[in-house]
């Protein structure tokens, strides 16, 4: 069965399964994309650019060393949507996180300082690290519930059940403004849109 996702890398080599992003449909006037029924504004998502890149100054991080797969606003855009599938699937089937179960993810990985930077590397910026975090625990929780082993076969098995079941609960739709979505590669420029928005 051809898979309908995307991984984008992020914390500790994680990848947080993609999203079978919708190609076309309606997107609201100034909605850079809308998950199930929750919009993402752009105006919101220029605000975490911002964020990003001076977190990215702080710690003197220079983004053109990052080797992000996407442009800054697509990547942190695909995060914040990633994030906000997951929550809502996560409150629909009941499963939960505890804030003592992020705590240990940071601690298992050298901590706060550690994280962050890992973060920063995957495009991610430091105030959506824990929602981050918190959609990667979720999805290993059902994909533990739809099966995954520890062998590569039903954990692959396992993400693309997960990822089909959050596609279908939480659609998400993306303005055309960032690209047209490709499973394989990400986004790519839509020549129907003209220019992918730059940095």
């Amino acid at each position: 069965m051809k898979s309908y996702r995307v991984r984008v890398a992020v914390a500790a080599g994680l990848a947080v399964a993609g999203l079978a992003l919708s190609a076309c449909g309606p997107v609201q006037a100034g909605a850079a994309a809308i998950v199930g029924k929750e919009r993402i504004s752009s105006s919101d998502l220029d605000a975490k650019v911002r964020e990003f890149r001076a977190d990215l100054a702080s710690r003197k991080m220079a983004e053109d060393q990052l080797n992000l797969s996407m442009s800054v606003p697509q990547l942190i855009l695909y995060n914040t949507a990633n994030a906000r599938q997951y929550a809502e699937l996560a409150r629909r089937k009941g499963v939960t996180v505890a804030e003592s179960e992020i705590d240990g993810f940071v601690a298992a990985r050298g901590g706060q300082a550690k994280v962050d930077e890992m973060l920063l590397s995957g495009g991610i910026p430091r105030s959506m690290g824990r929602d981050t975090i918190r959609a990667v625990l979720v999805q290993q929780k059902l994909m533990a519930q739809a099966g995954a082993g520890n062998d590569e076969q039903s954990v692959q098995a396992a993400l693309v059940k997960v990822g089909q079941e959050a596609d279908a609960a939480v659609p998400v739709t993306f303005s055309p403004r960032y690209g047209k979505f490709d499973p394989q590669q990400g986004f790519v420029a839509d020549d129907r849109f003209g220019a992918v928005a730059a940095q």
